[in-house]
């Protein structure tokens, strides 16, 4: 019995050395990242009966254990890889936020400051310094463009370094899991099955680091190893073989890194970048670049082609200081293509800006299967099917051409070809000025309009061979009869007779010698010629001197002032007014006899003519007609060119559509270039209101990113927090534990030396 309770002294001397031992373990690894606190689990080692009942043989330890709480440790991780990519995207949307949003830095004060030189120019079109200043503005709006433009292009830089160095760590951590696994394994087999505590915690803080970089499923293998897959479930580790990740460019874009897996029999799987979306700095990473970064680049750029089409068109629709028809101030960029890589050699694909209001902030593809192409809008995957003889096809304000119908020796797209097609990215880099020259800005409008206002006496005297003279010729409008014509014909005496044409009855003569006195005849009748005479009839004034010869003709055509309230003012020009421009003036008189309107003096031009009503409606009037029909405050479309007349004209009214030959002191064309800054030129928004969009848009990102990761922040220091009370090393704890160990070492030298006592009695009887 002796000998059996020295055994027990034994056993409970060795369990309180375990005990002491771990609890020393812990306190050393207490600020150890990723260690789990151990405790020693022991156990009876049961009894020997001894007929009047079972005796105990002691204790043992049954093993070390983790404290481990595997349900708090799944959502640590959760959190931990939400925390991580919202933290990465954070860090990168907060810097392109601050930048557009800046009072100072950002586009806003550049198009005010160019469109409110626009405005002083419209002012003082004919000025130098007005042009100049012009031109200094819109030099410092492209540098503005280009500037933020190249902020962008930096973080796009930053995000494929860090896609790079992500994706080395991540190689590290998968050779480290692997050589962990191995090593786990290991030391299960040879220590019959107990677990390597150390080496589990050392596996689970690899496992916890690679979440912050990627979400991380684990899967157990029965060995003791454990499997790790990323992202959507891309294999990292598989028991003891770990998987090399390369960062690779798109094969539709060289400079866009993507993330893909070495091929064991050689090559790379590329992996999609929303496979890696739900977590980790990585996952942060790439949905900053797709969410925001791609649509703020294209944004920006979307902003700079479109004020760089429409200030050109509206500077080809005016006239420049030397009055010939206005050219680009811009240069605009085209579109991106990129043919993926892949594609047959003689694969071709053109893509050009038709209608730049009509652009969107998406990239596109397009792609040949051999039968079809199909165009998808990458944004929300909108997809175009076209036949092969579709083309050219016009999407969204881009028109696309060449790889699909050749003209004779232009290449084809093959099966399987795609390209990607990025209509506005390089908008803002690519803006440069094209105009140097101030001359060049087109203020002028290239038509003028105007009614017949002029009160003056038109004299034709062809032929006549004596020696008169008409002198002080005027025109009394009050009374003078539109459309008529005075004619003096010399006869022997010499004589002169009156006649009319247009006027009935025709109106009498009245003459005024030098001397003052007057004589009426009637018209027809002989009149006396008196050199110095005045001669009044129908509202037509005129003196003649010097002797006329017989059969000398003198004709009058009055150019009188219109007797209606109608004006007439010019609108704008499309770009098709200057590939037939006006030559000679479109003169329009007003008929109040069938048909009703103005009769024109040359007909409506190819393409027809459009009234436009007040109240919206229309009427097509087809090409070679010589009458528009008028109702007060129509307007008229025709030849490219749009002029409105209000008012109510009189019979006989005139007006005119001349083009204009000089661009000094004319700026309608100037005024229309400064009512671009408010135009809705980018779909329903003008430039200013699509770049508040914009910003708007990034600092609400921001904002929800910001609030969403505070608030994950917190949940994961809750986690942690329950995961450390329950798993962590808490020194007081231990030390109490100390202190217990230490007096069970204590009892249990005292049941030895108890044994040893006994045993010493019993030799004593023996001998």
């Amino acid at each position: 019995m002796a000998t059996n309770i020295f055994s027990i002294g034994q056993s409970a001397l060795q369990a309180a050395m375990a005990a002491q031992a771990t609890t020393s373990h812990n306190i050393s690894n207490a600020t150890t990242p990723g260690y789990n606190r151990q405790v020693v689990v022991q156990s009876t080692a049961g009894g020997i009966n001894y007929g009047y009942g079972f005796v105990g043989q002691g204790t043992q330890v049954a093993e070390i254990k983790r404290v481990y709480n595997d349900f708090l440790v799944k959502q640590q991780l959760a959190s931990q890889t939400s925390a991580s990519s919202l933290d990465s995207y954070y860090s990168q949307i907060s810097q392109i936020n601050n930048l557009l949003a800046d009072s100072d830095a950002g586009l806003s004060p550049a198009l005010q400051d160019f469109f409110k030189s626009v405005q002083n120019f419209a002012s003082n079109p004919n000025t130098d310094a007005s042009r100049q200043s012009v031109l200094s503005m819109a030099s410092t709006l492209v540098a503005r463009f280009q500037s933020l433009n190249d902020q962008l292009a930096q973080s796009r830089t930053s995000v494929n370094n860090q896609i790079t160095s992500t994706v080395d760590t991540l190689n590290s951590y998968a050779t480290q899991l692997s050589e962990l696994n191995k090593a786990i394994v290991k030391a299960q087999g040879a220590g019959g099955g107990q677990a390597p505590n150390d080496l589990l915690d050392q596996r689970d803080q690899v496992i916890a680091n690679i979440n912050k970089y990627v979400k991380v499923s684990t899967v157990p293998q029965d060995n003791g190893s454990v499997s790790v897959f990323i992202g959507s479930g891309q294999p990292l580790v598989i028991g003891d073989q770990p998987s090399t990740l390369v960062a690779t460019p798109s094969a539709d874009d060289l400079t866009r890194l993507q993330i893909g897996y070495t091929l064991s029999g050689g090559g790379t799987a590329i992996v999609p970048d929303s496979f890696f979306y739900d977590g980790g700095s990585l996952g942060g990473l790439l949905k900053y670049r797709t969410e925001t970064l791609d649509p703020a680049q294209n944004s920006l750029g979307r902003i700079a082609t479109v004020l760089g089409t429409t200030v050109n068109d509206q500077q080809k629709l005016g006239l420049d200081q030397n009055g010939v028809q206005g050219t680009n101030m811009f240069n605009v960029a085209p579109p991106v293509v990129i043919g993926k890589t892949g594609n047959s050699g003689t694969a071709a694909l053109t893509a050009t800006i038709s209608n730049a209001s009509a652009l969107t902030t998406s990239d596109y593809t397009l792609s040949y299967d051999g039968t079809n192409y199909t165009l998808t809008r990458l944004s929300d995957n909108t997809k175009t099917t076209v036949a092969a003889g579709g083309f050219p096809l016009t999407v969204d304000g881009v028109t696309y051409s060449n790889g699909a119908t050749p003209t004779p020796g232009a290449p084809t797209m093959a099966a399987g070809d795609s390209f990607k097609v990025q209509p506005t990215v390089n908008g803002a880099a690519a803006l440069t000025m094209a105009m140097s020259n101030t001359q060049l800005i087109a203020a002028a409008a290239p038509i003028v309009t105007g009614g017949n206002a002029a009160s003056t006496v038109g004299l034709t005297t062809t032929g006549n061979t004596g020696s008169g003279i008409v002198s002080n010729s005027s025109l009394d409008t009050s009374t003078f009869v539109q459309g008529s014509t005075l004619n003096f014909a010399v006869s022997a005496g010499p004589n002169l007779t009156a006649s009319w044409t247009g006027v009935t009855p025709a109106p009498s003569i009245v003459v005024t010698n030098s001397s003052g006195a007057s004589t009426t005849y009637a018209a027809g009748a002989p009149i006396p010629y008196s050199a110095g005479s005045t001669y009044t009839s129908g509202g037509v004034s005129f003196t003649l001197s010097g002797t006329p010869a017989t059969g000398d003709n003198f004709k009058f055509t009055p150019v009188a002032g219109n007797k209606g309230t109608a004006t007439i003012s010019a609108g704008s020009v499309s770009s098709s007014y200057f590939a037939t421009p006006l030559a000679t003036p479109l003169k329009m008189t007003y008929s109040t006899t069938a048909p009703v309107g103005f009769n024109l003096s040359s007909p409506v031009p190819a393409g027809g003519a459009v009234i436009t009503h007040k109240d919206g409606t229309t009427t097509t009037v087809a090409a070679g007609a010589t009458n528009l029909a008028y109702v007060p405050g129509d307007s008229y479309t025709m030849g490219g060119m749009t002029f409105a007349v209000t008012g109510q004209p009189a019979a006989g009214d005139q007006f005119t559509v001349s083009p204009s030959t000089s661009g000094t002191s004319d700026n309608r064309n100037a005024l229309l270039l400064a009512g671009l800054q408010t135009k809705n030129t980018i779909g329903n928004t003008s430039y200013q209101g699509s770049y508040s969009q914009l910003v708007a848009t990034i600092g609400n990102k921001t904002n929800e990113i910001n609030v969403t990761n505070t608030a994950e922040k917190a949940r994961l220091e809750a986690i942690t927090g329950e995961l450390s009370s329950e798993s962590g090393v808490n020194q007081d704890e231990e030390l109490a534990n100390m202190i217990k160990n230490q007096q069970q070492y204590q009892a249990a030298a005292k049941i030895i030396q108890a044994a040893s006592d006994m045993l010493n009695v019993l030799f004593q009887v023996i001998s």
